[in-house]
């Protein structure tokens, strides 16, 4: 079987889509899992146009199942070898590697992790994995939009918190939430934002909002799709 990630317009929206093939599939079968990714299973010589055009065919059905996702998002993935996870606008196929391998890699479209020692060992393997991305990039990006704003800070941190995406003192320390990652890089920048406001005003005022929509005008936007994707289901998200 072999997998790849492709995206498709339907009519107002794109859609990411995982295309798996199997040598052994006759037909062509769609399934949208719990975290709400859209696999395409299809024989292994059925062109990628036909998976499309069976796709936008099906648009409304994969329109209503979408939504119903984001309104019930899963407690807790279940990861395994095939697992589609996100990162930013990306998603990637999550690969179990045999023995011998200590170390995280992504391939192309794939993320190859050590075969996990312990129940919980890929889980937190692909923790790890995540946490030094987000260290990579959302310092960066945080450089970017401090420079367009024209506001500092003391410290960034990238942490694990169970309830918010991010945070900032009055000092002015930035603590981030590794699990940013996993969101789209429009909503990513929104928080990043969000904090950055914080070094103007210490609360939500009206104030506060007018700093936010100084720089992203649609901000209100970002914030209602953002409380689509909780970081904790049980956990109000206050942002």
């Amino acid at each position: 079987m072999t997998t790849t990630i492709h995206q498709v317009r339907l009519s107002d929206m794109t859609v990411r889509y995982a295309l798996l093939r199997h040598p052994l599939r006759k037909r062509l079968a769609l399934r949208v899992t719990a975290d709400g990714t859209v696999e395409a299973r299809a024989p292994m010589r059925m062109s990628q146009a036909t998976v499309e055009r069976f796709l936008r065919e099906q648009a409304a059905w994969l329109t209503g199942q979408l939504a119903q996702c984001r309104l019930h998002p899963p407690t807790r993935p279940v990861l395994a070898d095939g697992t589609v996870i996100p990162l930013l606008d990306a998603h990637l196929v999550l690969r179990v590697a045999g023995e011998g391998v200590t170390r995280s890699r992504s391939v192309g479209d794939e993320l190859w992790l050590p075969a996990p020692l312990s129940p919980d060992g890929l889980e937190l393997a692909l923790e790890r994995w995540y946490r030094r991305r987000a260290a990579a990039y959302l310092p960066e990006r945080l450089i970017h939009w401090a420079t367009h704003m024209g506001v500092t800070w003391k410290t960034v941190t990238i942490r694990g918190q169970t309830g918010r995406w991010g945070s900032c003192s009055s000092r002015g320390a930035i603590n981030l939430n590794w699990r940013l990652m996993r969101l789209p890089a429009r909503l990513v920048d929104y928080v990043l934002v969000h904090e950055l406001c914080h070094r103007f005003e210490m609360n939500h005022s009206p104030a506060f909002w007018a700093q936010v929509a100084a720089v992203l005008p649609d901000w209100s936007h970002l914030r209602r799709a953002l409380r689509g994707y909780p970081i904790n289901p049980h956990a109000a998200n206050g942002r």
